[in-house]
């Protein structure tokens, strides 16, 4: 059952060469290999090469992030302690 509170989130993909995302709602941390995203109800970590952040709109809640693209991974919580480890390493 969907919350009808919760944002609506998107993902697409261009030839493994760029991504954007809908439903964005902070850059955790940012990386040319990774960029943690908040997203509502969840967190995302887009993993790649070269990858720089090329439009971030927050009032639309949109991000792109071109590069070379390997893949996106959802995690439903927000793990602290994970997250510190990967930005302190």
């Amino acid at each position: 059952m969907e919350n009808k509170n919760q944002i609506s989130q998107n993902v697409n993909i261009f030839n493994r060469e760029k991504v954007e995302i809908s439903g964005v709602l902070e850059v955790l941390s940012s990386s040319d290999k990774e960029v943690y995203l908040k997203l509502d109800g969840a967190v995302a970590c887009v993993t790649g090469d070269k990858m720089t952040i090329t439009k971030l709109l927050p009032e639309e809640k949109l991000l792109s992030v071109s590069g070379v693209i390997l893949g996106v991974v959802f995690k439903n919580k927000l793990q602290k302690k994970s997250l510190l480890k990967r930005v302190f390493k």
